[in-house]
């Protein structure tokens, strides 16, 4: 969060117009939406939404979804929003017409894994307590 408001991000808790968690408004006066996935499949689907709801009214001129990989999937809570669960549906986000901007999803991993670091229980709260 730090390193992307250094970069002319605005990360203040989501108050911008479409809740997202980072917008980085551009010379224009459009803006470029960043969220990224900690909550179920549902979330996901949500977060795309929004995006393309800004492209339409909001000004809008790209969004990114970063979800974890699926060897990462296994190491979070129950139901977080991941690549293979949102695969089938880019036929369906393909069809929006899209003349200007970038609607995209980036698929992040872990580096590697350790058994010196302990795990972090596993739950379905969407690590709201931790």
């Amino acid at each position: 969060m730090l390193s992307l408001q250094e970069s002319g991000w605005d990360t203040n808790d989501r108050k911008n117009p479409l809740r997202l968690d980072a917008v980085k408004p551009l010379p224009d006066g459009r803006i470029f939406g960043l969220e990224w996935e900690t909550g179920n499949i549902s979330s996901s689907h949500r977060a795309i939404n929004r995006i393309l709801l800004g492209h339409m009214h909001y000004g809008l001129i790209g969004g990114v979804l970063v979800v974890p990989s699926k060897n990462l999937y296994q190491y979070l809570t129950d139901r977080v929003g991941n690549y293979p669960e949102l695969e089938p549906y880019f036929d369906v986000w393909s069809t929006y017409p899209l003349d200007e901007g970038i609607l995209a999803i980036i698929v992040v991993e872990q580096d590697g894994i350790s058994s010196c670091v302990p795990r972090i229980k596993k739950g379905t709260d969407g690590r709201a307590m931790i």
